[in-house]
C-alpha cells in the first residue's frame, strides 16, 4: 500500500531537514573533504598578492648575556660594549642586523621629526614664536551673520545642527572689551562682535584644563583668530587627516611590484582670517553649561593686554616638607585664586607656587607664601594679608 500524500510530504521535509543539519555540523579532519560543499571543493585558486612592507631594523640583546643590561646602557657605555666584546665574542651575531651607538639615536630623532611633521593639520593655527614663548594657546571663531545667527531659536540650531544641516556644532558667543594698545574702547558699539565657536575647539581646551579643583580654562590667555562666516567647515577641525591609502602588492608570477593609488586626499577649502582679527589676545568668560549633558552653550571673549589682571589658580609644592600635611592633613582653601599682572612679554603662568614647607595643624596661610615668578605681580588691589587657607589633620 503506498504512503498517502501528506506522509510523502512529511518524509520529504525530514529528508532536507536531516540533509541541511548534516552540512551544517562540524566534521572532523578525516571526513571534512567529504562533506564540504560541493562549491568550495571546486572553487579554482586565486592568486595570492602580498602586501610589501618593510623590514623592521633588528637590535642587539645583551639581556641575554647579563641580566638587566639594555641596548640604551650599551650604546651610552663604551667601557661596557668593550667587556662585551671582550668576555661574549659572538654576542653580536644574533641578530643578523644589529643597530648600536649613535646612529640608532639619530635614527629614532629623524623618525620622531618626520612622524610630527605628518601629524601637523593642514589648517593648523601656527603661532608665532613671541606668543608660544609667553604660554599662549590658539582659538578659531568665525563671525556670526547678523539677522540669520542671532536669537534663541537661531543659537539653538547652531549648538545642534540638524541632519541634513552641512553645518558642524558652534557655540555661540560674543567678543567685547576695551584695548588700550589698539585704540578699541568697550563703550563703542563696534567694539561688540558676534562670534560662534567651534564646540570641538571649546571641548579640546576644557579636557585640557577644565578638569581638577584648580581649573584654569577661563583663566589662561589665548590668541583668536577671526574668520568669515562662509568658510566655516568640518575638514579644518579634525583632530586626524587622512592618511594616503595607496597599497602595494607583489605579482606571484612577474615578481612586480603593483601599486594601486587610493583614493584623492580631501583638501580643506582656503580661508582667510578677517582683516584685523588675527591672533586676538582673549580672555574665555562667561562660559555656560547644560546642567546634565554638560554641553557648552556660550562662550564669550574679554579683550586681554597686559594692564589688565587675570586670575590664576595657586597650587600647592613640597607638601612632604610640611609636617601635617604628610601625614594626611590637607588644607582648606578660602581663595583658589589671585589676581596678577603680567609684565609685555613675559610668559603667563598656569598657577602660581603656594610654599607647604613648615605648615601646621590650624595655621592660618596667607599670601607671603606664594612664589611669584618673574615678570609676574600681584595686583595692588589684593591685600596684604590675602587668606590662602588653613590647615587643618594631623598634628605635627
Amino acid at each position: 500500500m503506498a504512503p498517502s500524500p501528506q506522509i510523502q510530504m512529511l518524509c520529504h521535509t525530514a529528508r532536507a531537514a536531516l540533509s541541511q543539519s548534516r552540512r551544517r555540523t562540524i566534521h572532523t579532519s578525516s571526513s571534512a573533504y567529504l562533506t564540504r560543499d560541493v562549491h568550495q571543493v571546486h572553487r579554482p585558486q586565486q592568486r595570492r598578492h602580498y602586501l610589501a612592507t618593510p623590514t623592521p631594523p633588528l637590535y642587539a640583546q645583551p639581556h641575554k648575556y647579563v641580566t638587566g643590561v639594555t641596548p640604551d646602557q650599551m650604546a651610552e657605555s663604551q667601557a661596557m660594549r668593550d667587556w662585551y666584546a671582550a668576555n661574549f665574542k659572538d654576542w653580536q651575531d644574533e641578530p643578523d642586523k644589529i643597530i648600536i651607538g649613535e646612529e640608532t639615536k639619530e635614527e629614532e630623532a629623524k623618525a620622531e621629526e618626520a612622524a610630527a611633521e605628518e601629524e601637523v593639520h593642514p589648517s593648523a593655527i601656527i603661532l608665532p614664536k613671541h606668543l608660544t614663548d609667553r604660554n599662549i594657546r590658539p582659538l578659531v571663531g568665525y563671525l556670526r551673520t547678523p539677522g540669520h545667527e542671532e536669537g534663541s531659536r537661531n543659537c539653538f540650531k547652531l549648538r545642534n545642527p540638524g541632519v541634513n544641516d552641512p553645518n558642524f556644532p558652534l557655540v555661540p558667543g560674543i567678543l567685547h572689551g576695551s584695548d588700550p594698545t589698539q585704540n578699541i574702547v568697550s563703550v563703542d558699539s563696534s567694539s561688540k562682535i558676534m562670534i560662534k565657536t567651534p564646540w570641538f575647539e571649546v571641548q579640546r581646551e576644557l579636557d585640557r584644563y577644565y578638569h581638577g579643583i584648580n581649573g584654569s580654562f577661563e583663566n589662561r590667555v589665548y590668541a583668536l583668530t577671526v574668520f568669515p562666516s562662509d568658510e566655516a567647515h568640518l575638514d579644518h577641525h579634525r583632530s586626524r587627516h587622512p592618511k594616503d591609502k595607496t597599497t602595494y602588492a607583489i605579482d606571484d608570477e612577474t615578481t612586480e611590484l603593483i601599486t594601486t593609488p587610493g583614493p584623492p586626499l580631501p583638501t580643506p577649502p582656503p580661508r582667510t582670517p578677517v582683516e584685523g582679527m588675527e591672533n586676538i589676545l582673549v580672555l574665555c568668560t562667561d562660559l555656560q553649561m547644560h546642567p546634565v549633558a554638560h554641553a557648552t552653550y556660550c562662550l564669550n571673549y574679554i579683550r586681554y593686554h597686559p594692564n589688565k589682571p587675570i586670575s590664576i589658580p595657586i597650587k600647592t609644592v613640597n607638601e612632604e616638607e610640611s609636617p601635617t600635611l604628610k601625614r594626611g592633613g590637607f588644607l582648606m582653601f578660602v581663595n583658589k585664586f589671585v589676581e596678577c599682572l603680567v609684565e609685555e612679554g613675559a610668559p603667563i603662568p598656569e598657577y602660581i607656587e603656594l610654599e607647604c614647607t613648615g605648615l601646621k595643624q590650624k595655621e592660618v596661610v596667607r599670601r607671603d607664601r606664594l612664589l611669584v615668578p618673574e615678570g609676574v605681580t600681584i595686583h595692588p588691589r589684593v591685600a596684604e594679608d590675602y587668606l590662602m587657607g588653613t590647615v587643618f589633620g594631623v598634628r605635627g
